[in-house]
């Protein structure tokens, strides 16, 4: 409704055909089901190429005292021998019966490997999370609604939380906590202590991010008439901060945290080789200096499937609990 003190015209939306939102959904699962495809083609791609381009996998397998025709035999059991365009539609083949072969050094199936690391990984990911947000959001309120000090105070903590990288944070925490005060273990995984550093190291920089963004949510939704509303009605400021400011300021924190996952991933890489965590990451870089490219490609293939459905959540996610934004994009 729109008035200028002459007139008032009220708009009516057209009522929406049958099926309209059954077809938007349809469009919508579509639209992600391409775009999952597509990512993995690239991702598919770049990663042969990556792979022919960093040495002869042939030479790593038969060893440095391996003789021509030793090493032509396993070229051919390769299947190196054909020609580049015959490998690549030969990869991309068994890429989608999900066949990447077997480990060069443990002889077990690449991707029954990659995916046995995954769920230490995945736990890890789930914990810094948890700390990101426990931490973020009251940071964020104290960053938006505190006082000069406190805004200094959290503002000064988050922007060095972002400066430090994550690696050098590590080997603080690894000083500090295992060798100073020996309170927790160095290296290792498998028990819950061994999961308290690495979640340190890696949410530092996501509880920064998480309580800017939540402080950016709350001043944009300050001057808005339903705050002023309740404010009207008597509802005290911390029943409007947490009964209304917040909870219209989440949806796109919470669709941003889901988005933010899949950016962890690679700081989880550093962690994991950091702290000897037996993540996916970890697997990778140890793959990668092995030469073990079977293990690689697996490694690599599950991490960006894990990305792409991590985005397509979070759209999701952002969708569901904001629906202007699905309109916006109609």
């Amino acid at each position: 409704m729109t008035g200028d003190g002459a007139a008032t015209a009220v708009v009516v939306a057209p009522p929406r055909a049958p099926g309209t939102r059954r077809r938007r959904h349809v469009r919508r699962a579509g639209g992600a089901a391409a775009r999952l495809v597509l990512t993995l083609l690239g991702l598919l791609t770049l990663l042969f190429f990556l792979v022919r381009l960093s040495g002869d996998p042939a030479g790593v397998l038969a060893g440095p005292s391996a003789t021509p025709e030793q090493l032509e035999a396993v070229r051919a059991g390769l299947g190196l021998d054909r020609p580049l365009p015959a490998q690549y539609v030969a990869f991309l083949g068994d890429a989608v019966r999900l066949d990447f072969g077997t480990s060069v050094f443990t002889g077990e199936s690449a991707l029954g490997t990659a995916l046995d690391a995954l769920p230490a990984t995945l736990l890890l990911l789930v914990t810094t999370m948890v700390t990101s947000v426990v931490i973020g959001i009251p940071c964020g309120v104290l960053l938006d609604r505190g006082g000069r000090a406190t805004r200094a105070v959290i503002g000064s903590w988050m922007t060095l939380a972002q400066a430090v990288p994550t690696f050098v944070l590590g080997v603080l925490l690894i000083y500090l906590l295992a060798v100073r005060l020996g309170w927790l273990p160095a290296f290792g995984s498998g028990t819950p202590a061994t999961l308290v550093m690495p979640t340190l190291a890696l949410a530092a920089f996501a509880v920064a991010r998480t309580a800017r963004m939540v402080a950016a949510e709350l001043e944009q939704v300050e001057d808005q008439d339903f705050l002023r509303t309740a404010s009207a009605k008597g509802a005290s400021s911390r029943r409007v901060l947490w009964r209304h400011a917040l909870p219209n300021a989440f949806p796109a924190v919470a669709a941003a945290l889901v988005v933010e996952m899949s950016y962890l991933i690679s700081g989880a890489v550093v962690v994991e080789v950091l702290f000897a965590y037996d993540g996916i990451g970890k697997e990778l870089v140890d793959a990668i200096f092995a030469r073990d490219y079977p293990l690689v490609q697996a490694t690599v293939f599950v991490i960006g499937v894990f990305v792409v459905t991590v985005n397509i959540l979070g759209d999701a996610l952002l969708t569901m609990l904001d629906p202007r934004t699905a309109r916006a994009r109609t």
